[in-house]
Parts: C-alpha cells; sequence; structure tokens
C-alpha cells in the first residue's frame, strides 16, 4: 500500500527549464500550500467531433484539508482489513471511477456502492475546485494553454473573497519533456496575463513522478474526468460529478441545473 501524500525525488534526468515557474526537481511536496491539477482527454463517439480535454484545479481551504483525505481513505482501507476484506490497491477496476483513482477508489472495488462511496470521501475533504474545458481543438499545447486559464481565472476570483489565501505550488503528474514543458508554459503564459496579481508572479508548477500518484492528484483526475464523461455522454446520474459541482468556485453554464419554477398558488 503506497504512502499517498508522499512525494519522492525523480531519479530520471531532465531538462533545464531556466527560470520559469517549476519548482526544482527532487523537493518534496508541502501538500498544505499546495494545489492539485489533472487534464484528461475523452475522444468523442465518431463523427460528433474533436476530443474533450478537461481539467481540473483542487485547493484546500483549511491547511490540512489534503491530508483529512488521507486519514478517510485510510480509515476505509483498515475498516476493510478488520472485516477480511483487503483493498485491490495494486489493480484499479474497470470502471472510468477506478482507472482515474485506483487507490481512492480501491476499498470498494467489486461493490455496487463504488462511485457513491469515493464521491462521499471527496464529499467530506475540504476543498474548492475549478474546472477548464476545451472541446475546440486537437492541439495538446492549445488544450493546456486554455484549461490553465480557464482554471486560474476562476481560482482569482475566488481569491477575492475575503479571508482567502492563495497556495504557492500546484502540482501535477509529470508526463513526457514536451507535455510538462507545456504546462509550464500555459502557466508562465498565465503569469503576463495577469501582472497585477502578486498570488500568480509567485505561483509555482510543480511534477510528482511516483509511480503511483498521491490522492489529491487522484481526486484532481476524478473530478476532470467526470466532467469529460458529462460532455460525452450527457446528462446521466453520477455522484462524483455532483459533488464536484458542489464544490466548484464557478459552475459552467453547461452543468448549471435549470431555476426550479414558482409553484402555483
Amino acid at each position: 500500500m503506497t504512502l499517498p501524500l508522499r512525494s519522492s525525488p525523480s531519479h530520471t534526468p531532465r531538462p533545464t527549464l531556466g527560470r520559469l515557474p517549476v519548482v526544482r526537481e527532487g523537493e518534496d511536496v508541502v501538500w498544505d500550500r499546495s494545489a492539485a491539477t489533472a487534464m484528461v482527454r475523452i475522444e468523442r463517439h465518431a463523427a460528433s467531433g474533436p476530443a474533450v480535454w478537461v481539467r481540473a484545479l483542487c485547493w484546500p481551504i483549511v491547511p490540512n484539508a489534503w491530508w483529512l483525505l488521507q486519514q478517510s481513505w485510510s480509515n476505509v482501507c483498515a475498516s476493510r482489513q478488520s472485516v477480511g476484506r483487503e483493498p485491490h490497491v495494486g489493480t484499479p477496476s474497470l470502471s472510468w471511477v477506478g482507472q482515474s483513482a485506483p487507490q481512492l477508489a480501491a476499498p470498494f472495488r467489486e461493490t455496487q456502492a463504488e462511485e457513491s462511496s469515493v464521491a462521499a470521501l471527496l464529499a467530506r475533504t475540504p476543498i474548492q475546485i475549478s474546472i477548464g474545458v476545451c472541446t475546440a481543438s486537437a492541439d495538446t499545447a492549445a488544450a493546456q494553454r486554455e484549461t490553465w486559464a480557464e482554471c486560474l481565472g476562476a481560482y482569482a476570483e475566488h481569491l477575492r473573497l475575503p479571508g482567502r489565501s492563495a497556495c504557492t505550488v500546484v502540482v501535477s503528474r509529470g508526463a513526457d519533456a514536451d507535455q510538462d514543458r507545456g504546462a509550464i508554459e500555459a502557466l508562465a503564459r498565465a503569469r503576463v496575463r495577469m501582472p497585477e496579481s502578486t498570488w500568480m508572479q509567485t505561483l509555482r508548477l510543480q511534477f510528482s513522478r511516483e509511480e503511483v500518484s498521491p490522492l489529491p492528484l487522484e481526486a484532481a483526475s476524478l473530478v476532470a474526468r467526470s466532467v469529460a464523461e458529462r460532455l460525452v455522454d450527457g446528462p446521466s446520474i453520477q455522484a462524483v460529478l455532483d459533488v464536484a459541482v458542489a464544490k466548484m468556485a464557478r459552475v459552467p453554464a453547461f452543468l448549471q441545473r435549470p431555476a426550479k419554477s414558482a409553484k402555483r398558488r
């Protein structure tokens, strides 16, 4: 079983990225001041348009938010073990929930309550969420720029509220050199567009290169996938998406529920 919030150094040499806003390779993640982000790509059904790209940005609203997620998950795993049901941590389930968050879903594999149980873990975690969507481009770099801009725009709105403090780092799953550089350059462009924001000028990107993603990154991936599934398959009952919408700093129009009409007297 992995330690979900442990961040280990990478032994893979990486290209030098100069003075771009990125944390040096090998530094430990300080999760109490870190947001988590993930971007997913899903192909639409045949002849229905380009792929759907969705990025989720999840940030703590209390310093120990990510620790609380880990504690809740650990408690569930311990409970399953106490009744002789070992969580299937090593292998993901076939569902989109298990594929997106294999650790979070592990205690609930082979049960009908997999999605609702993972959604309950997410609901108890004191975080807020923003999403960015790109449906008009097949270019990864363009999707990176668009989704980063939308996520950070909603995050900026959150920070205007009284008593809010900004995260100093956004943690992302490390990918290949081109994708990593695209993410860094997207953040650098966002800095240029928001020169008046002190928090934006000091925000940095950090890559996690562990074999199994930390739980915050699984949570971000799960949120992004739930939104992408809605865009591809249309409205359906999805517990994870309902929780994610309730935590969004800005709910996009396609996820807003129609206003209830006034009852006739």
